[in-house]
């Protein structure tokens, strides 16, 4: 019987040295497919998970302004309590460590849990350093806004940054294919394809060896896309059309910051924006990928 890892106090988890992937946590069914795939992730890079739930301050003071009302679902209209929408975030923060627990559990990952107040987007690039992936759901966020965020945290804080939309096949990107019972030989079918935008350039040629490696961790196909002579939409469309299960980019060759959401968008899966040049990932080893293993 597995036993979740133990949650490391946010001191303890600064002081740790590698790479982190900070994923948003609430409880919506979106934010566990994220989770879900962030998990699967830091399993195939050897990571550790860091999920943040943010208390949103615009909601809290909402809360307090003396017009405020809410309806339940009984139709009831009443004033709004900032104390006891303060209770209801914490009780969903509590909700949330829980299902990270699980999770990083089942992907065989460390985690460590925080809480911030203030505007979600921005509290989770404050939670970002260099080492470290930011996992940003672009689902109900304006392009606008998503793309401000991406490059805050690539070209700033040159993290990498994971971008999923709704309907991006979360449940099936970084799928790792069962392990038989013995011998580390695997029997069910590879992966969708891990694939790479190589735009001719060095970080370019250094994201498509990152991208090929991890392919080769998960069992999965690689494909390399060349972006000489075609357009963000192009290469979408092609990665759409081959199933591709996560695009890796250069977060360096967008243009805009609308750009990065559209990609996304477009492509049909996760995007990983790498905001620095990797050093190439260790090969796949002989036996099942972390976190795929039997309990």
């Amino acid at each position: 019987m597995m036993v979740a890892a133990p949650n490391k106090s946010e001191e303890a988890a600064r002081n740790e040295s590698g790479t982190r992937i900070v994923v948003g946590l609430d409880t919506s069914l979106i934010a566990r497919e994220a989770l879900s795939l962030a998990a699967r992730l830091a399993a195939s890079v050897d990571a550790r998970l860091k999920g943040v739930f943010v208390e949103d301050e615009n909601l809290l003071s909402l809360a307090d302004l003396p017009f405020a009302r809410e309806v339940s679902f009984s139709g009831e209209v009443r004033a709004l309590d900032p104390e006891r929408m303060l209770r209801a975030m914490r009780a969903q923060a509590e909700s949330a460590r829980r299902t990270l627990a699980r999770i990083a559990s089942e992907a065989h990952v460390d985690w460590s849990f925080d809480v911030r107040r203030g505007r979600p987007l921005p509290s989770l690039a404050a939670s970002t350093g260099r080492e470290d992936t930011l996992v940003i759901r672009s689902s109900g966020m304006g392009a606008r806004e998503v793309g401000r965020t991406v490059r805050a945290a690539t070209r700033e804080a040159r993290a990498d940054v994971l971008l999923v939309a709704r309907g991006a096949g979360l449940k099936t990107a970084l799928a790792v294919p069962a392990p038989a019972a013995q011998g580390g030989i695997y029997t069910s079918p590879p992966g969708r394809p891990v694939a790479s935008i190589d735009e001719g350039t060095s970080p370019g040629e250094a994201c498509s060896a990152f991208a090929e490696t991890l392919a080769a961790r998960i069992g999965a196909p690689f494909l390399r896309l060349a972006a000489k002579g075609r357009a963000p939409a192009d290469l979408a469309a092609a990665a759409r059309q081959g199933g591709v299960g996560i695009l890796v980019v250069n977060a360096d060759w967008l243009g805009d910051d609308d750009d990065a959401a559209r990609l996304s968008a477009a492509a049909g899966c996760p995007v990983l924006l790498l905001g620095k040049e990797h050093g190439p990932l260790e090969g796949p080893s002989t036996s099942a990928p972390k976190g795929a293993e039997g309990g």
